[in-house]
């Protein structure tokens, strides 16, 4: 699928992109180490990783380069933010009866939306024009919480803090926001069936655990994984993840692209 929304010449503001790429742990890891370019952001690094994401600067002229060296991508969908001011929506997925794990701590819940909230706009500094860009993942249930026209200068539901992230984006950089498939955890249904049907037969079942679901095939899954985890790894199949890059535009800025010919 490819989707791209017209960039009129010498605009300034943000892009974003989204692949879904098949995982191959090595092939990524690779990939990153190869693409990625030293960068600083306003985020907590241990954060991110513990609740399954990963958030990485890349070279910008790389991007095609990082895309096929992670396999290419069926999916190629461009989405033209420029200045957004107020919190707009990158990711939206529906949890279902996942629990999901919010920094160490997993609960169902029930009817919840899984999100990546994004607000941009561009900030003159001294060396030229950035792309100012805050992520924060969050949960929402119900109208009142998912409403992006009420909620736009103040998010609601569970806001992970945690996670939040803070960048500056400078010309020739984007940033790159995953997951990590291996905060995806299934359980055994069939196995749960037959140690329910032994227990059974050898007398009365033992007492759950404190806080135990109690359910047969369960899903435990990491927030990142929740959002950005566009299949799980199934038998014969392997795990495809979403991909978003933060691509800044600033062709319109007050300041020259230093890099061009002179």
């Amino acid at each position: 699928t490819e989707a791209r929304t017209r960039i009129a010449p010498g605009q300034t503001g943000l892009e974003v992109v989204a692949w879904q790429v098949t995982d191959d742990g090595p092939r990524f890891a690779e990939a990153l180490r190869r693409y990625t370019a030293p960068a600083v952001a306003a985020a907590d690094e241990l954060a991110l990783r513990r609740n399954g994401f990963i958030l990485a600067a890349v070279r910008e002229p790389d991007i095609d380069a990082l895309r096929d060296a992670l396999g290419g991508s069926a999916l190629d969908v461009r989405t033209w933010l420029g200045t957004a001011t107020t919190w707009r929506e990158l990711a939206s997925v529906p949890v279902g009866d996942a629990l999901v794990e919010v920094d160490g701590v997993a609960r169902e819940r029930p009817g919840a939306l899984a999100r990546i909230m994004a607000r941009s706009w561009p900030v003159s500094m001294e060396d030229g024009t950035r792309i100012a860009v805050d992520l924060v993942p969050q949960l929402v249930r119900g109208e009142e919480e998912s409403s992006l026209l009420r909620n736009a200068n103040r998010l609601s539901g569970t806001v992970v803090t945690s996670c939040a992230a803070a960048i500056e984006l400078q010309r020739g950089a984007a940033w790159l926001l995953t997951c990590d498939p291996g905060g995806f955890v299934e359980t055994d249904a069939d196995a749960a069936e037959r140690a329910r049907d032994a227990a059974s037969r050898e007398g009365p079942p033992a007492p759950a655990p404190a806080g135990a679901s109690g359910k047969i095939g369960a899903r435990i899954v990491t927030l990142g994984a929740a959002t950005l985890l566009a299949a799980p790894e199934r038998s014969g199949a392997p795990s495809r993840r979403t991909v978003l890059l933060l691509v800044p535009h600033l062709g319109g800025s007050a300041f020259p692209d230093e890099t061009a010919p002179q």
